[in-house]
C-alpha cells in the first residue's frame, strides 16, 4: 500500500490536531482537499475549524510533523493494518452515510462485499449462559444463509454472535472500540485473530490507541451503519451500550430486533426507542424477509 500525501494529512488532523471527523468533513468541503487544507492560512483553517488557541497550536505542530507521521503510517501497514482514508475509493461505502464518517478506518483482514447483507448480533456483555447460546445460534443461522455477522467484539452476545458465525465458516466483522495493539477484553485476542482470517476488524482509531468508554460506545454507530438490521439478544440496563445502539439503528432507519422483551425498564426502554420484540428462538426468516 502507497501512503499518500492525502492519507498522511487526514491521519496528523484526526491524530495529532485531535480534529474531529465533523470538523475534518467541513475542512474539506471548505478547502477542497487535504494538500489544500495543509497550505491554506492557519488562522482560515482554524477559524474554519472552530478551534481554540490551544487546538490551533495542535494544527500547527501537526504540520510540523508530517514527514514523521508518514513514516509512522509506513510502520502500521507493515504491521498488517490498511489505514483507508475517506477519501479512499474502498473506504466502506455504508460508512460515507454516517452524520460522522470516522476520517480514517484501520482495517485487519478482508472487509465483506458491501453488497452481501450484514446482521449485528448484539447485547450486554453480562449475558448468561443460556444467552450467549442463543447468541451463537443467532451468529450460525445467520452465516449459513450467507449473512455477514457484524458485532464489537466484546463479552457476552458479541462474542457469541462472532463464534456462532465462525463455526458455521461464514464471514463476521467486529467493530472495535480500541487500536488494535490493545484488543478489549484480552482475552478475545484468539478470537480477534479468527475473525481477522476470516471476516475483518475495523476501528477508526490508530493500532496504539487505546481503550476508553466513550469510544466503546461512540463505536456502535458504525456497528449499525455496517449492518442492514440489528439483532438485539440481551439488553441488560437502560443507559448502555447496546442501547445506544438501538438508538442508532432507529436513526439511520435500520430494523431493530429485541429478543425475548420482558418486563424490566431495560426491554420497555428499548421498545421505546424503536425495538421490535420477537420470540427466543432464531427467527431468521422474520429478520431477513424485511431486509
Amino acid at each position: 500500500m502507497t501512503i499518500t500525501r492525502d492519507l498522511t494529512i487526514l491521519f496528523a488532523l484526526s491524530t495529532e490536531a485531535r480534529v474531529g471527523s465533523k470538523t475534518v468533513a467541513a475542512l474539506l468541503t471548505r478547502f477542497g482537499d487535504p494538500e489544500a487544507i495543509w497550505d491554506s492560512d492557519i488562522d482560515e483553517v482554524a477559524r474554519v475549524a472552530n478551534l481554540s488557541e490551544e487546538g490551533t497550536e495542535r494544527l500547527v505542530e501537526a504540520r510540523g510533523l508530517t514527514d514523521a507521521l508518514a513514516e509512522e503510517l509506513e510502520i502500521i501497514v507493515e504491521g498488517g493494518t490498511t489505514p483507508l482514508s475517506i477519501l479512499d475509493d474502498n473506504y466502506p461505502d455504508r460508512l460515507r452515510h454516517l452524520p460522522d464518517p470516522p476520517t480514517i478506518v484501520y482495517v485487519r483482514g478482508q472487509i465483506p462485499d458491501e453488497a452481501q447483507t450484514a446482521v449485528a448480533v448484539v447485547g450486554t456483555h453480562h449475558a448468561e449462559a443460556e444467552a450467549i447460546a442463543e447468541a451463537v445460534a443467532w451468529g450460525t443461522g445467520l452465516a449459513q444463509r450467507g449473512v455477514v455477522v457484524v458485532s464489537g467484539l466484546a463479552r457476552g452476545i458479541d462474542g457469541g454472535g462472532h463464534i456462532g458465525a465462525l463455526v458455521a465458516g461464514g464471514k463476521t466483522v467486529a467493530v472495535l472500540g480500541s487500536g488494535f495493539n490493545n484488543i478489549y477484553p484480552p482475552e478475545h485476542r484468539g478470537l480477534a485473530e479468527q475473525i481477522e482470517h476470516q471476516g475483518a476488524l475495523i476501528s477508526e482509531h490508530p493500532p496504539r490507541a487505546p481503550l476508553t468508554k466513550s469510544r466503546l460506545v461512540h463505536r456502535n454507530r458504525m456497528i449499525v451503519a455496517l449492518s442492514d438490521a440489528i439483532v438485539v439478544v440481551r439488553v441488560h440496563a437502560p443507559q448502555s451500550g447496546t442501547m445506544e445502539a438501538i438508538r442508532q439503528g432507529r436513526d439511520l432507519a435500520r430494523p431493530v430486533y429485541l429478543v425475548t422483551a420482558d418486563t424490566t425498564e431495560a426491554s420497555v426502554r428499548a421498545v421505546a426507542n424503536g425495538a421490535i420484540p420477537i420470540g427466543r428462538l432464531p427467527d431468521l426468516a422474520l429478520v431477513l424477509k424485511y431486509l
